[in-house]
């Protein structure tokens, strides 16, 4: 059997392959190896995604968190804390592939994290990412960073953030 913390960890990736596969994108689970770089998925995309487009085929890697901890909303932003390796994994400024967090907030009692019935596959609450581009320097084990709100991993969401990155927008960390 699974621990919590592994289904937690596979939903967060079924969420994405899910939002990403209904946005005409391609999801890929990554190994072991790519793991220890702090890289989960990847996404990737093959054709153009707007007319003003210049990048019709690129990736952006992707580490996933999922958590039950009730987001704490403070002026347009989740808290979330990260540890000191991810952090500064995600804020580099020297990767070809935009570096993406994404954290997928379940409710509390499980039994609720995912439903089903002949019409339908209901996943409770929802995921935001954020690029922590740039992001300062720390010098403590961990770090609470600020995902915007505005920031749903959604299938209308997902598609414009790979629509700006293919029109080579750097997307840097604002806190």
């Amino acid at each position: 059997m699974l621990t919590l913390n592994n289904i937690e960890s596979e939903l967060s990736y079924a969420y994405l392959h899910a939002v990403a596969s209904r946005a005409g994108l391609i999801c890929e689970v990554t190994g072991r190896h790519s793991d220890d770089a702090g890289v989960d998925a990847v996404l990737r995309v093959k054709g153009q995604l707007a007319p003003d487009s210049v990048l019709t085929q690129f990736t952006a890697d992707v580490q996933l968190k999922a958590t039950r901890q009730t987001p704490v909303l403070e002026n347009g932003h989740f808290q979330y804390r990260i540890k000191r390796k991810s952090y500064d994994e995600l804020r580099s400024t020297k990767t070809g592939a935009p570096q993406l967090l994404i954290v997928l907030y379940l409710p509390d009692d499980e039994t609720k994290w995912l439903e089903h019935d002949e019409d339908r596959l209901l996943t409770r609450k929802c995921a935001y990412w954020v690029s922590l581009r740039g992001a300062p320097d720390i010098d403590q084990g961990s770090q609470v960073i600020a995902i915007p709100e505005s920031n749903v991993l959604s299938v209308d969401g997902v598609r414009s953030l790979m629509t700006r990155l293919s029109k080579e927008e750097v997307i840097s960390y604002v806190r």
